[in-house]
């Protein structure tokens, strides 16, 4: 009899249950699809007042075509407002336009297949803004290529605030999937949850909590390095962190886990180290300078700046069982950490991504003495094919860090992989070691090219066939000249003034940083901003 009545509320629990099913289903057929399926594709030269509030997917990246228009480049500008200010300019053949897109500062520009674009009618101050930014782009260009010729397949750039388009595309991320998901997951686990509940009474219920207890407390056990990193996490100052890297990041497994692009990275991160839950990096282009030179007393000090968009900073220190201990330092801007509408460094999410950190170092030295540091190039991406395990360049920075106690050991790491680069950009790596040895290390198609040389900026160092080695760079010169006239002989502190003179503070790009490390003491005095008259010095017994 007792069962009897048990039947309605365990059929009706497993209707509700069938329906949360149901609906995860359908989220996961929506994300799977993405929002190119649910919304009509975007033709920025079919856009009237008629297409206004209506919405558009918007799949367009550098180098694709899209309704046959091949888009031939990104306006990247920040500080507007709560987004990132994007300006795309397209060529169907027999007309061109500017269009502008407004992208909030919570959504990766890496993976535009989930986004969706609401088309807005611009008014005059969105057309001024349009216009600034193809001025300052032009002025970009000047400033650092001596003019826009060969470097941006567009033609005259003065004729482009005669293209600017009356429109604009306000874009926001397709969530519908997600919600589905949860929804249904949710709905699934209480009616589930009631059916145990009505067949099993009390029982059930303290069996349950024992069970939860026990999970919890294993997983307290397995956490518990990750835990002690994330609580290591320390403000040092405004925006600026540091963390002692307790938990196992797993780094020979990382350097040959075949990884070559951006969202490869992501899925292995997220598999590793987050139990699937999702990640972005909001990565982006950056310049840079570095630099090597002796001490008074016989030192070697390896100098480095790293120039980008307003960010937050993390310095932080790794020992693993079976490499070298290491400082590094990485842009915060990656984990949306300090941003507009990012996350607070303070917060626990940006603690937990911190965990990431040492899989994206921008720089850093080794016990053994060995610096290396990564440095952006104005040319295209990277992917070698000689049958070797693929290696992304940020891989290749945290291979060297744990493994190599020379630039020649550096050196043959690399030679055993097929590198990639990302962001339709390739890099260059600066290594150096205590002995004073330094070089520039470059790829293009499928060799290696090794330089050496006590300097480096953002211009292609190699004499190879691919690229025309003929530039200038002040920031290059300004460094080669200071050492020049102190026979490479640098104190600490006219080290600092070298990274000094050589910093950037125009458009968008500041230097974010400017460290000195000494790769005999195993030490680094930072300045940050572009403050020269603060220094902030770290070493072991500061992350101990």
């Amino acid at each position: 009899m007792k069962m009897k009545k048990k039947i309605i509320p365990i059929i009706i629990s497993a209707i509700i249950f069938l329906v949360g099913c149901i609906t995860a289903i359908i989220g996961a057929i929506i994300v799977n699809k993405g929002e190119v399926q649910l919304c009509p594709e975007l033709d920025v030269f079919s856009i009237t007042d008629n297409s206004i509030g209506k919405v558009f997917s918007c799949t367009m990246q550098e180098g694709e075509e899209k309704n046959g228009e091949p888009f031939a480049f990104w306006i990247y500008t920040t500080n507007y407002e709560d987004n990132d200010f994007y300006l795309t300019y397209a060529d169907n053949g027999t007309e061109q336009v500017v269009i502008a897109f407004l992208i909030p500062r919570t959504i990766s520009v890496e993976n535009y297949s989930k986004l969706k674009g609401i088309v807005r009618k611009s008014d005059s101050a969105m057309n001024d803004r349009i216009a600034t930014s193809i001025t300052e782009f032009k002025s970009y260009i000047t400033e650092n290529y001596g003019s826009a010729e060969g470097v941006v397949d567009m033609g005259n750039l003065e004729t482009l605030h005669e293209k600017i388009s009356p429109y604009y595309i306000e874009v926001t991320k397709d969530t519908n999937g997600e919600i589905y998901i949860l929804t249904g997951c949710a709905v699934m686990a209480v009616a589930f949850f009631a059916i145990l509940t009505i067949l099993f009474g009390k029982k059930f219920l303290i069996a349950l909590a024992s069970i939860i207890t026990l999970a919890a407390l294993i997983l307290a056990v397995i956490l518990m390095d990750k835990f002690r990193t994330m609580s290591s996490v320390t403000e040092v100052s405004d925006g600026i962190y540091k963390m002692n890297c307790y938990y196992d990041y797993k780094g020979d497994e990382f350097i040959n886990a075949d990884i070559s692009t951006i969202d490869e990275l992501t899925e292995w991160l997220v598999n590793k180290h987050f139990f699937g839950l999702p990640i972005e990096f909001d990565t982006g282009n950056f310049s840079c300078s570095t630099f090597t030179a002796a001490t008074p007393d016989g030192n070697r000090l390896f100098g480095r700046n790293f120039d980008y968009n307003e960010t937050d900073t993390l310095i932080f220190y790794t020992e693993p069982e079976n490499g070298y201990a290491s400082y590094g330092l990485t842009d915060l801007r990656f984990f949306d950490i300090g941003t507009e509408n990012g996350l607070d460094g303070n917060s626990i999410a940006a603690k937990a991504l911190m965990l990431a950190a040492p899989y994206v170092t921008m720089d850093g030295i080794n016990e053994a003495g060995v610096g290396v540091g990564i440095l952006e190039l104005d040319i295209d991406e990277v992917h070698q094919d000689n049958g070797k395990s693929d290696l992304m360049i940020f891989a290749a920075v945290r291979g060297i860090l744990d493994n190599c106690a020379t630039v020649d050991e550096a050196i043959a790491l690399l030679e055993n992989y097929d590198i990639h680069s990302f962001l339709s950009r390739s890099y260059h790596l600066f290594i150096t070691d205590k002995t004073g040895k330094s070089v520039i290390v470059e790829w293009a198609d499928n060799d290696i090219f090794i330089v050496e040389d006590t300097a480096c900026t953002n211009d292609v160092m190699s004499e190879n066939r691919f690229y025309d080695p003929e530039w200038q760079c002040d920031r290059y010169d300004t460094i080669k000249k200071w050492l020049a006239d102190k026979n490479g002989v640098l104190t600490e502190d006219e080290a600092m003034s070298v990274a000094s003179d050589a910093s950037m503070n125009k458009n968008n790009f500041s230097t974010e940083w400017s460290c000195i490390y000494n790769l005999n003491d195993f030490t680094v005095d930072i300045c940050f901003d572009r403050n020269y008259e603060t220094k902030y010095s770290f070493t072991q017994e500061d992350f101990r």
